[in-house]
């Protein structure tokens, strides 16, 4: 849980247990200060805020779209503080998977990796690093969502890209 909501929780259990304790119908509220209700701010990445990393993503789909790639293979491998299992080989044919490993069906398609990048800039993402390989194909992918929080980072790496 996070240190502001944890402190407003703390906050509201001692107050119900001063008010229980005896202090009274007529008791004041406990007072919590306006800073520590919500979320702390979370800084968006500098790329994010500034249109480039939206950019260079809208440049890669352009070069993928260009290269009219329907069929391809590949490896994936989605890195987090979680269980996983490295890489993984994913066949695309006809825009279509043939059953990719749960690790990595989030990314299995090249338009799906896109699509990670997409919504990591739509929510102001604290830190987005991506490199773009040949056709565009997001090679690395680095989300850290929230500054500040710990283990919800993640990893997106692509490798052995091949046409069919």
């Amino acid at each position: 849980m996070k240190l502001p909501v944890l402190l407003l929780l703390l906050t509201l259990a001692v107050g119900a247990a001063a008010g229980a304790a005896g202090a009274g119908a007529g008791a004041p509220e406990p007072q919590i200060p306006p800073d520590s209700i919500g979320e702390p701010p979370n800084p968006t990445d500098p790329r994010i805020a500034d249109g480039s990393a939206a950019k260079a993503l809208n440049r890669a789909r352009a070069k993928w779209k260009r290269a009219k790639l329907r069929s391809y293979d590949m490896e994936a491998r989605r890195s987090c503080f979680c269980p996983t299992t490295g890489w993984h080989k994913v066949k695309v044919r006809d825009n279509q998977t043939r059953r990719p490993h749960s690790d990595v069906e989030e990314i299995a398609t090249v338009p799906r990796l896109f699509r990670v990048i997409r919504l990591a800039i739509k929510a102001k993402a604290h830190r987005l690093t991506v490199s773009y390989g040949r056709y565009g194909v997001p090679k690395k992918i680095s989300i850290d969502r929230v500054e500040n929080v710990i283990d919800e980072e993640q990893y997106f790496s692509i490798r052995r890209f091949k046409r069919r």
